[in-house]
């Protein structure tokens, strides 16, 4: 039997307990400081926009709708010119975002409130700046319970120095996505008990399948946007794409690079192997592919599927950081320092990890998209 992975090793219950008890409203913006995104390090200022897609080739995998195409929201980072214009913040429509994450993380949401005064360096629909051309392109995929924008950071590292990034909620899979209508696709990628093993890849098959063909989507709607030259899509070079994902998107970059030529390089954050079929596992891949993560997983699994899969890769390299948590590799740990306390931070100090990702994620995608970053 497959048991259900746990969603955080969340600690300090005694104490967020005692906090609750002694009224939230005083002491937790005291006592859980929050802190807007580090600075990009690049040279440029970073402009974002939002879009939806629909996928009129695809049936709706998650809902039996007569007639529901694929749907997803994509948002994008870029270089920008320069302007007065204020950033946005971390968390946009917080009141429908806050309630989610509460339920995904199960801990109250009065401990995440203040996540809407955590700001970002991105400006809405800035220009693009008008020295980018050529700019690589690189994707990003969410895991289970995970948001298009949790890796912020990373994203406006690589805009800042001249790439563009583009990252997905992957409906129903996301912990929330919201459309321009008013729709919203819940979480719909759980289950309860136990699994057997015919159960579990009844179950996850279909679904990597969707979100491997999300990231398909992605790359060709960008080229056909970027062959009609619209603004921000007319800079890209589609022949240097680099895709990259946290956990369940680490398998879904894997597999995306393995299955789409256009795709180059593929990065795995903590990525969760489990559920790449096993044919993937067996034959590797010939494609520049890294995994970063940390030092073990509670499923030995994790590490026995990569393992073999590595063997079998003919360029494959590695980095497992001692003392970090699943959720080191996303803008968790750059929130507050008492990140510890509930579990979803390791030992490194967040803006040291914050750096040595950034150096990791921007010198794999240097090196294989050909591309010298602007620092």
């Amino acid at each position: 039997m497959i048991k259900k992975s746990v969603k955080f090793l969340v600690g300090g219950f005694i104490v967020l307990t005692i906090i609750a008890a002694l009224g939230h409203r005083v002491i937790i913006p005291k006592l859980i400081p929050l802190s807007d995104l580090p600075t990009p390090s690049g040279i440029y200022d970073v402009g974002t926009r939002i879009f939806e897609w629909t996928d009129v080739s695809r049936d709706e995998w998650f809902t039996e709708e007569k007639d529901d195409k694929r749907r997803i929201v994509v948002q994008i980072w870029y270089p920008s010119e320069d302007t007065n214009t204020d950033p946005v913040p971390y968390l946009v429509s917080a009141d429908k975002w806050l309630p989610a994450l509460s339920g995904i993380l199960e801990i109250p949401q009065f401990l995440f409130n203040h996540l809407r005064n955590i700001g970002t360096h991105s400006v809405l629909d800035a220009s693009v700046n008008k020295q980018i051309e050529e700019a690589p392109l690189v994707l990003f995929s969410h895991g289970i319970w995970g948001m298009r924008f949790q890796n912020t950071a990373q994203f406006e590292a690589l805009a800042s120095r001249g790439y563009i990034v583009a990252s997905v909620d992957h409906a129903y899979d996301a912990s929330l996505t919201l459309f321009k209508d008013g729709t919203i696709a819940d979480f719909r990628s759980g289950y309860e008990g136990e699994l057997s093993e015919e159960e579990f890849w009844e179950l996850r098959n279909p679904q990597l399948r969707t979100r491997v063909s999300d990231i398909r989507f992605m790359i060709d709607t960008i080229g056909i946007k970027k062959h009609k030259g619209d603004e921000v899509w007319s800079v890209i070079d589609m022949e240097h794409i680099g895709v990259f994902g946290h956990s369940y998107g680490g398998a879904t970059s894997l597999i995306a690079s393995m299955q789409d030529e256009r795709i180059d390089a593929a990065i795995a954050l903590d990525g969760w192997m489990i559920p790449v079929p096993l044919d993937i596992i067996d034959s590797g891949s010939d494609k520049p592919f890294y995994y970063i993560g940390r030092e073990s997983w509670p499923d030995p699994l994790n590490y026995q599927q990569l393992n073999k899969f590595l063997d079998s890769s003919s360029s494959q390299s590695t980095l497992f950081l001692k003392g970090t948590e699943h959720f080191d590799y996303s803008d968790a740990p750059l929130f507050s320092p008492y990140m510890q306390i509930l579990g979803l931070s390791g030992e490194i100090p967040a803006n040291e990890l914050a750096q040595k990702l950034e150096d990791e994620i921007v010198g794999f995608f240097d090196n294989h998209l050909n591309y010298e970053s602007k620092i």
